[in-house]
């Protein structure tokens, strides 16, 4: 028995010997080949533009096109917003003895820069007269020596009718931003609603005539 047990073990030691020595043979056949290294073709990182104006200024007003760029913050809210008047609506001229439709209330749209003619960078504005014959009461008082008197306004809830409301005066706005303004007028990009303005730099043609 210990005989068998002896011849047993030796074949097992031989067979292992044989299967290791195959294994050494076949990893000795195997070339490994190292790869060049590969470098990553990648275009530039591109430099993107500054935005176009700075979203508040220094007193903390908004440029029209920061008050867009933070709608989810200023949409619903009282906000002021510094930039020029772009256009003003002028209503159609009735002629005689014809019965026309009454115009859109005054309106106009404020832009950052001076003379901007491009709707998408317009903001509309509304709510600081009921018609232009208000306006045009106002400017007429103004001339004759009776401007508006703002704390009477004041105690009736009124602010005083804009008179120098003019195309590329700079202006400092306060107002509501919202979707739909009080005097009626909307859009999906936000109508302020006048409620008081400064005049930081009067119209072209407002300057001329006072020289």
């Amino acid at each position: 028995m210990k005989k068998l047990s002896r011849i047993l073990c030796a074949m097992a030691l031989l067979g292992s010997s044989f299967v290791t020595g195959c294994e050494e043979k076949a990893e000795a056949k195997v070339q490994v080949e190292k790869l060049p290294d590969v470098t990553p073709s990648l275009p530039p990182v591109p430099t993107l533009p500054p935005p176009p104006h700075p979203t508040q200024y220094s007193d903390q007003s908004y440029s029209v096109y920061g008050l867009r760029r933070q709608l989810r913050k200023t949409i619903d809210t009282e906000v002021s917003v510094t930039g020029y008047i772009a256009k003003v609506f002028v209503p159609p001229e009735c002629p005689e003895k014809q019965k026309c439709p009454l115009p859109p209330a005054p309106h106009l749209w404020m832009a950052d820069t001076q003379g901007e003619q491009d709707p998408a960078k317009l903001l509309l504005m509304a709510g600081y007269a009921e018609n232009q014959l208000q306006i045009d009461e106002a400017i007429e008082n103004e001339k004759k020596g009776k401007p508006q008197d703002p704390e009477e306004l004041a105690e009736m809830g009124m602010t005083p009718i804009p008179t120098d409301l003019f195309a590329g005066a700079k202006l400092k706005v306060k107002g509501r931003f919202a979707y739909i303004s009080g005097s009626g007028f909307q859009s999906s990009e936000g109508v302020l609603g006048y409620n008081g303005h400064e005049t930081l730099e009067p119209a072209p043609e407002a300057a001329t005539a006072e020289k």
